[in-house]
């Protein structure tokens, strides 16, 4: 039975094979943490977890304390990190489930102790130090001071320190990269003076877990890579120059369905504000796919999809809840068949890549903006 008009598959066998790659290249004290923010980057969050807890991960990031006391229901002993910034006033909901804080002043530092006395609980803390992003974190001259009320507090257990690299898919340049982790380093001396030492010490993402092991250090967080995605274009070249035997394979195939098929006569415009005409007379098919699914605007007269196997264009401006596409040259096409918008069918390939190059975005954008009310199937 046709359940779904648009929905996402997830593969199984290539998520976990992506996570196997990725811990094979770890240090050996390093563990491995499943970054599932952004709703495990368009593939699903629960669907991903789901996967990546078989394949035996060692913890979860995620970006809002609401994800992690979804993923705390489903998963009551696992690590779980919250990486964004998160109000006061949910402070004690993530203390009661063992949620591990993502912070960067003393402000949070002073409300966790708080917390942590009122619940009779020590709150576990994750420290982000500034080290050239200029987002999130605590700079370097405020450390000495925040170390010293961390070593006075009772009800506060600074459980990881961690940084985030700037600079390094520019695996040509590892300059700045290399900068940023000898401040992190200098961070971790500064808690050291004051005899803390957290056990989970976390600065590289999948660029440099697949680049810089010296920046693995007890955890690394695996974020696009785990999903097949290249951090860059350049990262993917280096890769293949040093023949370092990574081999990512894309986890998402994003498919619809045809709506209706209309044979057009050459010459007829096409869509909002006529952008586009048949050059010939042909066949179009109208497939329930638009902006508001996450499929750009941009992408208009410009996209393509696959549908049996062929590459068919996409004609006249993408609407926001449907698109039309040239199928001129499929063979024997029948309503409701397959469309194909990310993924492979056959010799032929639509990539999150292409659509970030049509888009002049990145992959994680595209991915991203996949909406989160299309079913997620595990395949």
């Amino acid at each position: 039975m046709k359940r779904h008009r648009t929905w996402v598959e997830v593969s199984e066998r290539a998520l976990t094979n992506n996570i196997e790659t990725l811990r094979s290249l770890l240090e050996d004290e390093a563990r491995f943490c499943a970054v599932v923010k952004a709703n495990a980057y368009g593939h699903g969050l629960t669907e991903v977890a789901s996967i990546a807890a078989r394949a035996g991960v060692d913890a979860f990031a995620v970006d809002s304390i609401d994800d992690a006391l979804l993923l705390r229901e489903i998963y009551p002993g696992a690590l779980i990190l919250t990486l964004g910034f998160t109000l006061s006033d949910r402070f004690r909901e993530a203390l009661s489930a063992n949620i591990h804080l993502t912070i960067s002043d003393q402000e949070e530092i002073e409300q966790a102790q708080s917390v942590g006395r009122e619940l009779a609980r020590t709150f576990p803390l994750h420290l982000k130090v500034e080290t050239g992003t200029m987002r999130q974190g605590a700079s370097l001259p405020d450390l000495a001071d925040m170390a010293l009320q961390l070593s006075r507090c009772d009800r506060v257990s600074l459980e990881g320190v961690s940084t985030h690299f700037a600079n390094i898919e520019d695996s040509e340049n590892p300059e700045f990269a290399a900068h940023q982790f000898s401040l992190y380093e200098q961070a971790l001396a500064i808690f050291a003076e004051h005899q803390i030492n957290p056990p989970w010490r976390h600065t590289a993402c999948s660029a440099a877990i697949i680049l810089y092991p010296q920046t693995h250090q007890t955890l690394v967080r695996a974020g696009i890579s785990m999903y097949g995605i290249w951090s860059s274009e350049l990262v993917e070249n280096t890769v293949r120059r040093l023949n370092l035997g990574c081999d990512l394979q894309p986890v998402l195939t994003w498919k619809s369905r045809i709506g209706q098929i209309k044979t057009v006569p050459m010459g007829t415009p096409i869509g909002y504000g006529l952008t586009e005409v048949m050059k010939r007379s042909g066949r179009l098919a109208v497939v329930p796919v638009g902006y508001w699914d996450g499929y750009d605007r941009q992408l208009s007269s410009k996209g393509e999809v696959l549908v049996k196997g062929i590459r068919c264009k996409v004609m006249g401006r993408v609407c926001m809840n449907m698109m039309m596409v040239d199928v001129s040259q499929v063979p024997q096409l029948q309503k409701e068949d397959e469309v194909i918008l990310l993924g492979t069918d056959g010799r032929h390939r639509v990539t999150a890549e292409n659509h970030a190059q049509l888009t002049q975005t990145i992959p994680y954008e595209v991915l991203t903006r996949i909406h989160p009310s299309i079913p997620r199937v595990i395949v």
